[in-house]
């Protein structure tokens, strides 16, 4: 019996990139826990981390809304090796021992995790709902812009490192 693996599984956008916003969310809850001592920290990721998971929902609130229009098109850019290379960054972050991650290294990785192509990726499935679907899907969950702007401040506030500071600026 041929064993399945994500490449033989048929590719379904919305519920592959759900599952890479959740993936995203373990990093960020990952974080929380390295600043159990530091209120601000430890809250600010649990809360990335949970803007990640309702992004997940929205997505995932999406696929059953698109299983009934099924001419709806889906973005070709969004594809199986996207969602594969994506993942498999994502990954690597989760196969870093948590401990040894500095504060300045979480930040970096947001950074990385937040400027990616994630983002447009999320918001061309939303648009895959229509317009009047994809608008109130985005005013459920909070807006990438906003968890970008939320990253900037936490980096202004807490990082050291010029940077990332810099880095900020080009969100």
């Amino acid at each position: 019996m041929r064993e399945k693996t994500l490449s033989n599984i048929p590719f379904d956008p919305f519920e592959r990139f759900a599952e890479i916003e959740q993936l995203v969310s373990k990093v960020y809850f990952r974080f929380s826990h390295l600043f159990v001592n530091n209120s601000k920290l430890r809250d600010f990721w649990w809360q990335m981390a949970r803007d990640e998971e309702q992004h997940a929902c929205i997505l995932f609130a999406c696929k059953a809304i698109v299983e009934n229009f099924p001419d709806e098109p889906i973005d070709p850019n969004i594809s199986r090796e996207k969602a594969d290379q994506l993942r498999e960054r994502i990954s690597s972050y989760l196969s870093k021992g948590t401990r040894s991650i500095t504060m300045e290294e979480t930040f970096k990785i947001a950074l990385e995790i937040e400027s990616s192509e994630l983002d447009a990726i999320y918001t061309g499935l939303l648009q895959a709902c229509g317009p009047k679907v994809a608008k109130t899907m985005e005013n459920v969950g909070v807006p990438a812009s906003v968890q970008r702007q939320k990253l900037a401040l936490a980096v202004r506030q807490f990082a050291k490192d010029p940077e990332l500071h810099s880095a900020v600026e080009n969100l």
